[in-house]
């Protein structure tokens, strides 16, 4: 009878126990629901945020469109997040505030937008930042419109326009590639900024691709997705696509802030000497066909013509086999004594490197044996590839190094340092170094889903193999504007478009300013020559184009030409000596602000529609103004001067700004420039 009353109890107090779980469990499910029925956007048109001074809404249009909308100090910038289209309604994953929303496609994808402030500098900033949930395939991509603003930023190009919304570009993997072919160049960074005063930046880590105007659609896209190659997704995440942006006041100010928190300064200034005097390179003069006579006589020929030299430069084809960095002895055949009779006329003397080793070479079996080069995917064995100096006709191919391995690095440095010792050579061109040299797919020490760190690894080894000059040269730059050294345009051809010609230096010059690189090294005046000597007139217009920035590179020789060319070119050069310390001062100016030195007019005049455009002219500092006539046969042109007095250094007359001077009179022997004087 006990057990009986013991055993109903028991089922009382299991019953009442069960009743009681799942009214708890009822509870918390209608609390839930009635959280995310309070706090998640349950239909497209009911997403409608305000985060810090930006909207997040769905078109009232189209509601497959998630418009997010930045105000800046000179206008709007619209963008249509989730460009790829998709449909579903998303939820909220964070309770909404003012500085932060989170959006999640259940099962599919999460958008968070995050406004912060920063203080120093003080700048207003959205992280946008989108996740995939469960595909590793899956393609993001944000496009915001053009919208009538100027871009600035971005990459060396081929046709280099100046804004980069002249361009179109379809979308492209934002690594270094070839701007030669027309592919995004070797100097480069995820940075984007408009006359408005919004700018973008992208980290490292994304996959990214971007287009400008792809089509002539209008619109500035970016895409994160993972391939084959070139972001080789061997840790299999999923695709992310983050980045971020800011408003300013205007285009230089939204510039200034952004490059103070995103771009490193110079950690110091190159060698003075590059500054004040030319390189001489046997380059485009010589090309391949050098030896130990020419290069003497080159040397002799300089002095000779009274031409000032910070260095000569030894240009390809020294070596018996390309990666063995000894001298070829045929062509050679007293290396030492030369440098040494070189030394004694005052010439430094440097020689062209590559990160290359032809299979023929010594250098190639040395360093495969020690895994010091690029690995074929899932193998030992060295990656083979092709560079302009193999030929597959002729079965020749490569390795390359791996900058990613400090063992293959110290080992390369190794061979510079015996060039110094066994041969007095004083310091290095640095050649290649893009990412468009790799294998599509590869295995290194370290292998970045972001395969730039190569090119970044190949400027800091350049940079390590003469630290205390510092007069070496590189033509690749990826974050990596902390590296006092000077860097070179890719080459350019002997033509006066702007098809990689003579149009476009001062383009390439004001990108590479606005990146972060005010070391500008402008390539070989007069182009390379690879069809041919350019004619004196071209020859010499693009010798004036280069008297004010920072640095002069011949090697196409003046007195080939005539006397008057000759005198012409002694005149010019004279000119960048005068003006060699202002340029220096503005190097140093440089590792304090980050200041360029070539800047566009609208560095003074942020708000003048003329100078946001302007790609034939340029400032050094505030106070000079560069105008070179860049025209066939011409001997005038118009020249735009912002705002302030100038004084036209041709003629001695003071000028207002903030005014056209039509058909400035220039003849080939000058060079329009102007210093700007103060306000009366």
């Amino acid at each position: 009878m006990e057990g009986r009353k013991k055993s109903g109890r028991c089922m009382i107090v299991i019953v009442v126990s069960v009743l009681f779980i799942l009214a708890v469990t009822t509870g918390i499910i209608v609390w839930q629901v009635a959280y995310r029925t309070s706090n998640n956007t349950q239909t497209p048109a009911g997403v409608d945020s305000k985060i810090g001074n930006a909207r997040l809404y769905y078109s009232p249009d189209n509601n497959r469109s998630l418009i997010f909308m930045v105000t800046s100090g000179k206008g709007e910038l619209s963008g249509n997040l989730w460009a790829v289209g998709g449909s579903g309604t998303p939820i909220r994953c964070v309770k909404k505030t003012l500085y932060e929303e989170c959006l999640e496609w259940e099962k599919d994808r999460r958008l968070r937008i995050t406004y912060i402030e920063h203080v120093q500098p003080k700048l207003n900033c959205y992280e946008i930042e989108w996740s995939t949930l469960q595909c590793q395939t899956q393609v993001l991509m944000d496009c915001y419109d053009l919208g009538g603003a100027h871009w600035y930023g971005g990459y060396e190009d081929r046709f280099q326009p100046w804004p980069l919304d002249g361009t179109s570009r379809p979308a492209s993997a934002y690594v270094t590639m070839d701007s030669y072919i027309n592919q995004i160049g070797g100097v480069q960074e995820r940075y984007f900024f408009n006359s408005n005063g919004t700018g973008f930046f992208i980290p490292d880590e994304i996959p990214l691709y971007v287009s400008i105007n792809e089509s002539q659609d209008g619109r500035f896209c970016l895409m994160a997705k993972h391939e084959i190659s070139p972001y080789h997704n061997v840790d299999g995440l999923l695709p992310n696509l983050r980045y971020n942006v800011c408003s300013g006041l205007n285009v230089l100010d939204i510039h200034r802030k952004m490059s103070a928190l995103f771009i490193s300064k110079p950690s110091d200034i190159p060698d003075k000497r590059l500054f004040r005097y030319p390189i001489w390179s046997t380059w485009a003069q010589y090309h391949k066909d050098i030896n130990q006579s020419i290069v003497n006589t080159f040397a002799h020929a300089i002095q000779r013509n009274n031409f000032s030299h910070s260095q000569l430069e030894i240009d390809d084809d020294w070596t018996p086999k390309y990666g063995d960095m000894v001298f070829n002895e045929s062509k050679f055949p007293n290396a030492s004594e030369m440098i040494k009779s070189l030394s004694k006329l005052g010439f430094r003397t440097t020689i062209w490197v590559h990160p290359f080793f032809n299979i023929d070479s010594k250098a190639f079996v040395e360093a495969s044996n020690q895994s010091f080069l690029i690995r074929q995917y899932g193998s030992e064995l060295p990656a083979l590839v092709s560079w302009w100096d193999t030929s597959l006709a002729r079965g020749e191919m490569a390795g390359i190094l791996d900058t990613t391995n400090p063992m293959a690095v110290q080992w390369f440095l190794s061979k510079l340092r015996y060039l110094r010792k066994e041969y007095n050579i004083s310091s290095f061109k640095f050649d290649a170094g893009e990412v468009r040299w790799l294998p599509k797919i590869y295995n290194a020490l370290a292998t970045p889903l972001n395969p730039n760190i190569y090119t970044q690894q190949w400027a800091r080894l350049a940079y390590e193999s003469d630290k205390d000059v510092r007069h070496q040269e590189v033509r690749v730059g990826y974050r990596t504007q902390d590296i006092p050294i000077f860097v070179r345009m890719l080459d350019k051809e002997s033509n006066w478009d702007n098809n990689n010609g003579l149009k476009t230096l001062i383009p390439t010059a004001l990108t590479f300013g606005v990146l972060g690189y005010p070391f500008i090294l402008p390539d070989m005046i007069g182009g390379n020559a690879y069809d041919g000597y350019p004619d004196p007139e071209l020859f010499i217009r693009w010798l004036q184009a280069t008297v004010f920035m920072p640095s002069l590179q011949f090697s196409i020789v003046p007195w080939q030409f005539n006397e008057t060319i000759l005198k012409i070119s002694q005149k010019f050069v004279k000119l960048h000596e005068q003006y060699a310390d202002d340029i220096i001062n503005l190097a140093r100016e440089c590792v304090i602000t980050g200041a360029p030195i070539v800047r566009p007019l609208w560095w003074v005049d942020p708000d003048d529609e003329v100078a946001l455009t302007c790609d034939s002219e340029f400032l050094v500092g505030d106070h000079i103004l560069v105008a070179p006539v860049l025209d066939k046969n011409a001997r005038s042109r118009d020249i735009y001067l912002p705002t302030g007095w100038w004084r036209d250094e041709i003629r001695g007359v003071n000028l207002t700004g903030k005014q056209w001077i039509r058909g400035f009179k220039a003849e080939l022997n000058e060079l329009p420039y102007f210093i700007k004087l103060p306000n009366p």
